[in-house]
């Protein structure tokens, strides 16, 4: 009898981590998708003050929010034109990230974060929101010094 109650006691532990590991995919998606986000903003934000370094150049680094499942990266010149740069280690090659099923951006959209050569995005907080359902992630970089936690 206690041995039934052993084997009954494993089989319950072992599904509950079954069961726990299929319900998180979701999570580790949202996660992924956050930590992209915050990697191309530090990359935006480097590349604003790296470029720097250039005579005459003062050039802004930008993220456009273009809609619920989609960022693209910019860089605008002295002469104010703005052209799309691929993001880092994105295949294929393109400006524009989209977002898998499921993920949306449900604050932020038609936001375009620009960085100074100090890297800073302006005078104000800034917050993205991440949301799949039922859970949601925020994206927050900090007035005038940039930091993005």
């Amino acid at each position: 009898m206690i041995e039934i109650v052993v084997v009954l006691v494993v089989l319950l532990i072992m599904s509950a981590v079954v069961i726990s590991r299929y319900t998180t995919t979701g999570t580790n998606e949202l996660m992924a998708e956050t930590d992209g986000l915050k990697a191309n903003l530090r990359y935006a934000q480097i590349k604003a003050m790296s470029d720097t370094l250039q005579p005459n150049s003062n050039p802004r680094w930008e993220l456009e929010i273009t809609n619920a499942t989609s960022y693209t990266l910019y860089r605008r010149g002295d002469d104010g034109v703005r052209v799309s740069v691929n993001l880092p280690g994105a295949v294929p090659s393109s400006s524009t990230h989209g977002l898998p099923a499921g993920v949306t951006l449900t604050s932020g959209v038609g936001l375009v974060i620009t960085f100074d050569d100090w890297g800073s995005p302006g005078a104000s907080n800034i917050s993205i929101t991440l949301t799949q359902s039922p859970q949601s992630s925020t994206v927050s970089i900090t007035r005038n010094t940039g930091f993005i936690p």
